[in-house]
């Protein structure tokens, strides 16, 4: 267990062990999901993004089957976590604002004019957005993640 507050990466098994010997004596574990699952993976060619499809509300299961990843442009998509409406909205302009450059440009986008455009975009709302964002992409210079985190109301 870390009681020092340092932060450890990826899954957490620290409990395994113990819940296993405690069914074993015939204790009942309960477990609760909370919040939304999201993910980003970068290999040699590629990116692959993954979300669970549960919205919830509190305690109350939303939609079953909500979408999590959203398209943002032919070589970019993202993952968003939060309030649903919030991360929907956002991908959607920010997907908008994307195409016009695209056709102006005639050009790609490029995963870092996407961060560029998801902190412009959630900062003028000053905290009143719930949005967890990772944006996974290729472009020209390589395949690329972006993790953007706004969740401040």
């Amino acid at each position: 267990m870390y009681w020092d507050n340092q932060q450890k990466s990826g899954f957490i098994f620290d409990n395994l062990e113990r819940n296993s010997k405690l069914e074993k004596k015939g204790m009942t574990i309960k477990t609760t999901k909370t919040g939304t699952t999201i993910v980003g993976a970068v290999f040699k060619d590629g990116v692959i993004l993954g979300a669970d499809t549960r919205a919830t509300a509190g305690s109350i299961v939303a939609d079953p089957d909500c979408l999590k990843i959203h398209y943002l442009s032919p070589n970019i998509y993202c993952c968003g976590a939060g309030t649903a409406a919030d991360t929907e909205f956002v991908t959607q302009m920010v997907a908008s604002e994307l195409e016009l450059h695209r056709l102006n440009t005639h050009r790609e986008s490029r995963v870092s004019h996407v961060e560029q455009r998801l902190t412009s975009h959630l900062f003028k709302y000053q905290g009143n957005i719930g949005a967890a964002l990772i944006v996974g992409g290729i472009d020209i210079n390589r395949p690329s993640l972006v993790k953007k985190v706004f969740y401040l109301n």
